[in-house]
């Protein structure tokens, strides 16, 4: 009993060995079976294309049809051979050229005569006229006569342009001369004019200056911020209506209380002014109207305060003459 037993271990041993064996050859092998039956199918397909192609090329020849064998003479042919041939073959070749058929038509082209001879007398005869000799030339000789002389001609009219020229330049510099003394007596004119001028406006001048005094006289700057200081507080415009606009520092625009923010030429930057200078004309428009809520004195007449940054100046009207400058009139 346990040598059967062991013989069934055995065969069970082995069919499982081969069927794991089987399990993972098979896999393997199955690729390269599949490419010979491939090479297989290939080398049958090739046979049978040839066999066809045989067959169409036998039904071919059997469809021309057969042409008797000439025999081949094993002498070379000649070239004088071959001519004589083609002559031979031209020869039994029928004529097909039409014949000429009669033209019922009369002939009614002119004959010309024959002008050879006579062209030729003709050409001699020429040769003959063109010779200096015995050309004679019908037309009368019109041509003019020999031409004058007009060298001299021409240099007395030089002297004499160049003498006109000589005169006109005496002429013209008499004539400069002339108006150069008149300019300078104009220019002196002008200049006395201009002095009375001057001296017109320096009076006018001094007259506006103590128009200035008077208004500095009755208006003190620092009893002004002395008094504003104390009865305002540093931040006192947060909360005024003028302000309402204002955003914050833009760079390079400007910002005044009930105008809004307007752009300044780059040359004007953080830039101040002070009394006796001149305002550009930009900042004249934006003028402060509002001046006794602020304290500020009355603009005498021709004169007005307009704001620039944070800084008031009190400028005149018609040059931008500034005449007082209230600098740091708020706070940022």
């Amino acid at each position: 009993m346990t040598d059967r037993g062991d013989k069934d271990i055995e065969m069970k041993r082995t069919l499982l060995v081969f069927s794991a064996l089987t399990a993972f050859v098979a896999p393997a092998i199955a690729p390269a079976v599949a490419q010979a039956q491939e090479a297989e199918a290939r080398e049958d397909r090739g046979e049978r294309r040839t066999e066809a192609r045989g067959e169409r090329r036998e039904q071919r020849r059997e469809a021309r049809p057969q042409r008797p064998a000439q025999p081949r003479s094993d002498t070379p042919q000649t070239r004088q051979d071959r001519g004589e041939r083609r002559e031979e073959r031209r020869e039994e070749r029928p004529e097909r050229r039409p014949e000429a058929r009669p033209d019922p038509r009369p002939d009614t082209r002119p004959t010309r005569p024959d002008t050879r001879q006579d062209g030729r007398e003709d050409r001699r005869d020429r040769r003959e006229d063109r010779r200096p000799e015995t050309r004679q030339d019908p037309r009368p000789d019109t041509r003019p006569g020999p031409r004058p002389d007009t060298r001299q001609d021409r240099r007395e009219d030089r002297r004499d342009g160049r003498q006109d020229r000589r005169e006109d330049r005496r002429d013209d510099r008499g004539e400069r001369r002339e108006d150069r003394r008149e300019w300078r007596g104009d220019r002196r004119d002008d200049r006395a004019d201009r002095r009375d001028d001057r001296r017109g406006d320096r009076f006018e001048n001094r007259r506006d200056r103590r128009d200035y005094r008077e208004f500095r006289q009755n208006w003190n700057r620092d009893n002004w911020r002395r008094d504003w200081n104390r009865s305002n507080r540093s931040d006192w415009w947060r909360n005024h209506r003028s302000f309402r606009g204002y955003s914050g520092i833009r760079v390079g625009f400007y910002f005044a209380p009930d105008y809004g923010y307007y752009s300044v030429p780059r040359q004007y930057w953080n830039q101040r002014w002070s009394e006796g200078q001149y305002l550009p004309s930009i900042f004249w428009r934006y003028q402060l109207n509002d001046y006794r809520t602020y304290g500020l004195g009355f603009p005498p007449q021709g004169t007005r305060w307009v704001y620039v940054d944070n800084h008031i100046y009190l400028i005149d009207d018609y040059d931008g003459y500034i005449i007082e400058v209230v600098y740091d009139f708020w706070r940022w």
